[in-house]
């Protein structure tokens, strides 16, 4: 039978305190890394689906909006109506005005970001600029803010997204 020091015993409960403080740390380090990942992942995941929410009403209005006419020199034209009775007083065929047809995909769209997102609202136009429509683009700007819970509580992400369609070729 092998017999121990009286020291050496000391030493190893001594060494075996040190050991779980150790691996309590790495383990409180390694939850830190994960939740912080998880957070980073959630925060992409909302910044990608207000990317694609500002994509659709953008490009939505400006194929409700377009209007393709050939000139009295024989020049194929494109032009960008801002809404139906503007395109009626010009004789245009549109399905729809950009700004009417962006608010209602604006509408149909924004519950999903609702139910990621504590707030989501959108800007047409840069503020209603009427110039944009003259040079055939529509622009519209979807900000959403969400509270992402993390291991030690929760973070505000505000995210930002511009999408912008054209009429040119």
């Amino acid at each position: 039978m092998i017999r121990f020091h009286p020291h050496f015993k000391q030493r190893l409960r001594e060494e075996r305190g040190a050991v779980l403080i150790s691996t309590i740390f790495f383990l409180f380090c390694l939850g830190g890394l994960l939740s912080l990942l998880l957070f980073l992942e959630q925060s992409d995941l909302l910044e990608m689906k207000t990317q694609h929410t500002a994509d659709i009403v953008s490009k939505g209005a400006r194929a409700a909006g377009k209007w393709e006419y050939v000139d009295s020199e024989g020049k194929r034209q494109l032009r960008l109506f801002a809404t139906t009775e503007e395109a009626i007083q010009n004789d245009a065929d549109i399905i729809r005005g950009a700004r009417e047809e962006a608010a209602i995909l604006w509408q149909l769209n924004r519950s999903a970001l609702a139910s990621e997102a504590k707030a989501a609202h959108a800007i047409h136009q840069k503020g209603e600029k009427a110039y944009l429509y003259r040079q055939g683009f529509y622009h519209v700007r979807i900000e959403t803010e969400k509270s992402i819970p993390i291991w030690w509580g929760e973070l505000d992400a505000k995210v930002g997204r511009v999408s912008q369609s054209g009429v040119y070729e």
